[in-house]
């Protein structure tokens, strides 16, 4: 049973501006966002490969690049990384209390999900969280073409793009920017889609397996 998402506590009634304010992020950019743990094959360093690639074209689209979330640990050697590669546009929070982690979604223009296809667990059975949280914030997302993403995101609620792949990753959030009402038609779709993945729907799915496979 895949997981969910509290409907509720991410499908709040805030603009992007309001939820920036709110939390500190810039107004002026364009905020491409990744929320989740650190770990390699959760692809976070795919994306800060991508915000090396605007980092030499600061004027390109303006894009800043936010991560947050990861133990604290994580979080600094990601620092290190971004400062390694003498990084100006990308900002590492690490972890947030769970209760903030919507007005930071809300606050983006674009999420991403770009789990690496280097391990199985990533490629065939993870069911992340945040993956539900991300559909339910209305937000556009971008995302590593893996069988355990296709079990619930396609081709109208997301952008795909090749795993493990910074150019492909760089194309995918292009897309969204370049390609008119496409962000909005993906992230209504994800909205409505997540309807049937809140942990209420879980449940009931799970006892009406257990039943059937009773009787």
């Amino acid at each position: 049973a895949p997981d969910g998402v509290d409907l509720e506590g991410f499908d709040i009634d805030m603009s992007k501006e309001v939820a920036r304010d709110r939390i500190g992020l810039p107004l002026g950019k364009k905020i491409v966002m990744y929320a989740g743990h650190l770990f390699e094959w959760k692809g976070a360093d795919t994306l800060l490969q991508v915000a090396k690639t605007y980092n030499l074209q600061p004027t390109t689209y303006n894009l800043f690049f936010v991560f947050v979330g990861g133990t604290e640990y994580d979080a600094e050697k990601f620092r290190q990384k971004a400062r390694d590669m003498d990084l100006k546009n990308v900002l590492i929070l690490g972890h947030k209390p769970h209760k903030d982690i919507p007005f930071f979604l809300k606050a983006a223009d674009v999420l991403v999900l770009p789990n690496s296809a280097k391990e199985e667990i990533s490629k065939s059975y993870t069911s992340p969280l945040k993956m539900f949280e991300y559909m339910a914030s209305g937000r556009p997302i971008v995302a590593s073409d893996l069988p355990s993403l296709r079990e619930v995101l396609n081709e109208n609620n997301a952008v795909f793009v090749k795993p493990d792949d910074p150019e492909s990753l760089t194309e995918g959030i292009k897309k969204i920017f370049n390609k008119a009402g496409l962000g909005d038609r993906i992230s209504q779709q994800a909205r409505s889609d997540v309807e049937n993945y809140t942990w209420q729907k879980r449940a009931q799915n799970i006892l009406h397996k257990a039943t059937y496979l009773i009787f």
